[in-house]
Formats: C-alpha cells, sequence, structure tokens
C-alpha cells in the first residue's frame, strides 16, 4: 500500500476478522500524529475485535514515533466507535457540523478525536 502506510489483519481461526491500516495524519511538519482506519468483518461485532485492533494500533504508533493519534472524521451516530475511543483515551477536540451523509439520519456531524501516545 505504499511506503508511508502499514496495513494490518486480525485473525480468527485462519480467517480475516479485521484490518486496520496505520499512517501519518498529514506530510512534513505534521507527521509526527498518526491516523489509522479501521475495519471489522460484517456480522462480528460485540467480539472485541475493534478494541484490540485499536489497542495494537496505538502500541504500533507508539512503536513507529508517533506522539499522538488523530481521526479526521468519527460520525457523531456512530456512537459504538465514539465510546470505544473515549475508553481508550481520546478526547472529541472538534466537530464539523452537519458534514456527513447519512443514509438514515440525514446530515450529521463529523467528530475530530485525539490523544497522546
Amino acid at each position: 500500500m505504499g511506503p508511508r502506510l502499514s496495513a494490518y489483519v486480525a485473525e480468527d481461526a485462519g480467517e480475516i476478522v479485521g484490518t486496520y491500516t496505520l499512517k501519518a495524519n498529514h506530510r512534513g511538519l505534521g507527521s509526527h500524529v498518526a491516523n489509522a482506519g479501521y475495519m471489522v468483518r460484517p456480522g462480528l461485532d460485540g467480539r472485541g475485535i475493534g478494541f484490540q485492533l485499536a489497542e495494537h494500533s496505538l502500541a504500533e504508533a507508539r512503536a513507529a514515533g508517533f506522539q499522538a493519534m488523530q481521526f479526521n472524521a468519527v460520525v457523531s451516530t456512530n456512537y459504538r466507535a465514539i465510546a470505544l475511543w473515549q475508553r481508550l483515551g481520546f478526547s472529541v477536540v472538534g466537530t464539523v457540523p452537519k458534514a456527513f451523509r447519512h443514509l438514515e439520519h440525514g446530515l450529521v456531524d463529523l467528530h475530530i478525536m485525539h490523544r497522546f501516545l
């Protein structure tokens, strides 16, 4: 996926159950802040896969020399994700009003979430 992006997978009994990518949030002067994107296989909610991916990504980001992690677009109606990130020490540091077109809820806010490593 390129020299600036690392990809990881979670397996259970030989099956891929989740994945995430890790990269710098910005190049150059902002490259000390990490960013990641996560996916858990549909139908496997509630098994702790997202939490394990998140913990692993924070450790990998720290080991790679990043000083913080930032998520630029956490959908405000994704309550499970927000609760997960808050449980792991993230805070909402900004909100972009009506920046996401949700299929069920219409226009909803996006949160920017951050934590130091």
